[in-house]
């Protein structure tokens, strides 16, 4: 079986995408999806614990499965240990998110990685796909989106995933065509140059608000510098690692970069 989910919600166009692409090479009977019942962008690994989860059937034009209140990670946890506990999961593509992906920095906070993050540590193989949307998309964009992933994916049907690797984090160019070419790489450190704002309220209390830019040096070879200064598909490669395996500590879990042979 395979999951398709995402963190820009049910109804977004990037997740009934995927789902149709999937569909093409999986077959429809062989994938669902599980995804958040609106946005749930930059929620990580969050888990659902203070109020409780709705569950809903959907069948939408070009996307069925179901929907969770909750965040990308909730949607494997319910995945896992409800809606499918008793069957195996092959599986899990979580995108297309709109925005980019690239970078630790962006990676840690990202629901869309998460999700697939949370799939890799139970032992379920992932690809997080990502477009870069904050470049401009294009009128062929998806289209030419889905030709690619569609590549992508029957790679994965014929030859499995590479040897030691848990997660695929894809980045997409809007600008991708036939040419585009694909590129195996690191991640960046950082993509962006974060700061806090404190603005004021017409009431006159003061509040916060997180923000970022992108930077403008970028270390040449890595997902972030091939995917916006050449316009490449980006793939890294990533491992999920047990950094206490050797000792007697509560478990915890990173990703690291994985090679390829």
């Amino acid at each position: 079986m395979i999951i398709v989910t995402n963190d820009d919600g049910i109804y977004s166009k990037g997740i009934k995408t995927l789902y149709q692409t999937a569909v093409e090479v999986f077959g429809e009977k062989n994938v669902t999806v599980v995804a958040p019942s609106g946005p749930r962008s930059a929620s990580g690994m969050s888990l659902t614990f203070h109020k409780p989860l709705r569950i809903e059937r959907i069948v939408l034009p070009g996307v069925k499965g179901f929907s969770v209140s909750g965040t990308p990670a909730d949607c494997l946890f319910s995945t896992v240990y409800y809606l499918f506990k008793r069957k195996k999961i092959d599986l899990v593509l979580s995108g297309i998110n709109n925005g980019s992906n690239a970078s630790i920095q962006a990676i840690e906070s990202s629901g869309t990685v998460s999700a697939v993050k949370f799939g890799a540590i139970h032992g379920i193989k992932g690809v997080a796909i990502s477009l870069a949307t904050e470049t401009g998309v294009r009128p062929k964009t998806y289209k030419n989106t889905r030709i690619h992933l569609a590549r992508l994916l029957n790679e994965i049907k014929k030859n499995g995933f590479p040897k030691d690797v848990d997660i695929l984090n894809v980045n997409i160019p809007t600008t991708i065509n036939g040419a585009t070419k694909w590129k195996i790489c690191d991640l960046e450190d950082t993509m962006f140059n974060n700061f806090l704002s404190k603005k004021m309220d017409p009431r006159r209390s003061i509040y916060y608000w997180l923000g970022g830019n992108m930077k403008k040096s970028l270390k040449k070879g890595t997902d972030c510098y091939e995917l916006f200064k050449n316009e490449s598909l980006t793939i890294s490669p990533l491992e999920i690692v047990n950094i206490n395996k050797d000792l007697k500590k509560e478990t915890a879990y990173s990703i690291r970069h994985a090679q390829i042979a």
